[in-house]
């Protein structure tokens, strides 16, 4: 029974602590620490659009570095075929 609580106080430790790094990310690099709205609706709004933008900035990110990614793949292949070609 102890080892299972254990086993489940880490799990949650381990969630709580990736929540708690975006939170700070989003703190430091977004500016959610510096939200002065006075109303808790517009407080609570701002956050979401934070997080919605934060989002979106991830996904953004992930769709460049495929794109390079695939880009330079492509600049791989074709030099290779153009080195055999030309030395062959």
């Amino acid at each position: 029974m102890l080892s299972e609580q254990k086993k489940v106080e880490k799990q949650d430790h381990g969630e709580r602590n990736a929540i708690e790094g975006k939170f700070g990310e989003g703190k430091r690099v977004y500016g959610l620490g510096l939200i002065k709205a006075r109303l808790q609706v517009t407080s609570e709004t701002t956050i979401a659009l934070q997080l919605v933008i934060m989002n979106l900035e991830k996904i953004l990110r992930d769709t460049f570095l495929s794109f390079f990614h695939r880009q330079v793949k492509k600049f791989e292949r074709l030099f290779s075929i153009s080195y055999t070609l030309t030395f062959a």
